[in-house]
């Protein structure tokens, strides 16, 4: 039987208005409530630093860390599900490719990609998206401030049971993410989900000698 056109396009309404009040929820919560315990974590870390040598408050600021971090990942999975965001953590490795292969193209700068034996085989989902966007704002940084030719993409282990994502260009170097000394929103945004996978970012840049963005993670918060 037929269905009435009015109900056909009544559906498509609730479909649209659905999807647009997902994206909004999803926007709501990572401003408001995935912002604000991002900076808690990167707070609570910088602490730390204060804290040497007074080893149980260490390990009361690594439960808070830990705790945290379990209800960033799980609200992750929530925006993850609400975006309706394509899964790659099945295809990582691939992605990246596709990745660098779109960047090659768009810049003309060469891109490459080694990833060692030791780099796991799969992924958490969060995980693979988040190390996924920090090589994405890595790869924007060198587009728009390097002046680059070429830009390698490295993916191994390290010793501690940790995994080293690096990006490294061989542009101009000095200032990361722009001309000023104070990290840019860019860099923050990798900051912040370095830490979100409880590890931490390192960014090398020197005049003339390039820039190396390098994430160092547990790689039990990945797999």
């Amino acid at each position: 039987m037929a269905v009435p056109r009015s109900r056909v396009v009544s559906y498509e309404d609730d479909t649209r208005l659905a999807d647009g009040i997902r994206r909004d929820l999803a926007r709501e919560l990572h401003d408001r409530v995935t912002q604000t315990l991002t900076t808690m974590l990167i707070e609570l870390e910088n602490f730390k630093v204060e804290q040497t040598g007074r080893q149980s408050v260490l390990r009361q600021l690594d439960g808070l860390q830990g705790s945290t971090r379990e209800v960033l990942n799980n609200l992750r999975t929530v925006l993850y599900d609400l975006r309706g965001e394509e899964g790659i953590e099945e295809a990582f490795i691939e992605s990246v490719r596709g990745l660098l292969a779109k960047f090659e193209e768009r810049t003309q700068v060469i891109a490459s990609l080694s990833v060692a034996p030791t780099w796991p085989t799969s992924l958490r989902a969060p995980a693979a998206l988040n190390i996924y966007r920090i090589i994405e704002e890595a790869l924007t940084n060198v587009r728009l401030h390097s002046g680059a030719r070429l830009v390698e993409v490295a993916l191994g282990a390290i010793s501690g049971g940790k995994l080293a994502v690096e990006v490294r260009d061989d542009g101009r170097g000095g200032a990361a993410d722009g001309q000023s000394n104070k990290p840019g929103l860019g860099v923050m945004g990798m900051y912040e989900r370095a830490v979100l996978l409880g590890g931490q970012l390192e960014v090398k840049s020197a005049d003339g000698k390039g820039t190396i963005v390098r994430a160092i993670l547990p790689r039990e918060q990945l797999i």
